[in-house]
């Protein structure tokens, strides 16, 4: 996938395309998350790779993968394959279907950097705090002093 797909995947959606969604917390209070929906997901797949698809994950590979009650999925997008996870929040039925293959889809997608900045709590423009790695030790006294106190450490 080259960095314009990957450009496209990432842009902010418009405000329009954004919904909320009403969500309890641990502690019990309500929180409005932030979210977009199944159909400007998809539309954004297509418009990346119109060829994107997706497929459910093999009982073989599922053993390898955290257990669940949903669907985990492989997406497809550009020729890069990742993992999704869906479930149905409580529905049943042919509901409960849609709305696992909706939400692991999305899920999934998020992987790509859909969305993204709405999963976030950070801000997606401040520069990552990498922290570079200390010098090694190679000043001389350093090197005498370990070797005179290995010496003393003998006695």
């Amino acid at each position: 996938m080259d960095a314009e797909k990957q450009k496209m995947l990432r842009a902010p959606f418009p405000p329009e395309r954004i919904s909320q969604i009403p969500r309890k917390t641990k502690s019990g209070a309500t929180v409005r998350l932030d979210y977009v929906g199944h159909a400007d997901v998809t539309d954004r797949l297509l418009a990346v790779d119109p060829a994107w698809t997706w497929e459910p994950v093999t009982p073989e590979e599922y053993k390898t993968l955290p257990p669940s009650n949903g669907l985990w999925i492989k997406l497809t997008v550009c020729g890069v394959t990742r993992y999704g996870f869906g479930d149905a929040q409580g529905k049943t039925g042919g509901d409960a279907t849609k709305e696992m293959i909706g939400d692991a889809i999305r899920n999934a997608a998020m992987r790509f950097g859909v969305a993204l900045d709405l999963w976030s709590k950070s801000d997606p423009d401040a520069p990552l705090a990498i922290s570079e790695p200390e010098p090694a030790k190679t000043d001389p006294d350093w090197l005498r002093d370990a070797g005179i106190g290995l010496d003393e450490a003998k006695t």
